[in-house]
C-alpha cells in the first residue's frame, strides 16, 4: 500500500489522510443499545467488554460485534425474543491488536478474485 501511495504522490495526486479517534464509553453504550434495540441499562456488561476490547474505535466495535455474533457468543433468542450474550466468553476472546489485523483476516476469508479487487480498490 505504501508503494502505491508513494507512486500516487509522485504523480501529484492529492491524498487526504483521515484520522479517526475512538468514541467514549457512553457512546459505545448508545451505539450498542441502538444496534440491538436494548436499553442502555441492560447492556452495561456487554458494552463494558466491547469498549475495553475495542478502545472505542467505531469500526472495530462493529467488526467485533460481527465477530462475536459469527462465533455464537452473541445471538438473538427466538424463545426469549431478545438478544443473549456470554460476557465471560467475550471477555476471554482473543482479538488482534489492530483493526487492520481483524479486517485483514476477514479479507483473507474472501474468494481470491474479491481479495484482488479489494487490493486494487484500496488504492483509489
Amino acid at each position: 500500500l505504501t508503494v502505491h501511495l508513494n507512486e500516487l504522490k509522485s504523480k501529484k495526486v492529492t491524498i487526504t489522510n483521515i484520522s479517526i479517534t475512538g468514541i467514549l464509553k457512553e457512546e459505545v453504550d448508545t451505539l450498542l443499545s441502538d444496534i440491538i434495540n436494548v436499553p442502555n441499562s441492560l447492556i452495561e456488561s456487554l458494552s463494558s467488554v466491547v469498549y475495553k476490547k475495542t478502545g472505542g474505535n467505531v469500526l472495530f466495535v462493529i467488526k467485533f460485534l460481527n465477530s462475536i455474533c459469527d462465533e455464537g457468543l452473541m445471538f438473538y433468542s427466538l424463545d426469549d425474543k431478545g438478544w443473549k450474550w456470554d460476557v465471560d466468553a467475550i471477555e476471554a476472546k482473543e482479538i488482534p491488536d489492530e483493526v487492520g489485523a481483524l479486517l485483514s483476516r476477514k479479507i483473507r476469508q474472501l474468494p481470491i478474485g474479491c481479495q484482488h479487487s479489494i487490493k486494487l480498490l484500496s488504492c483509489v
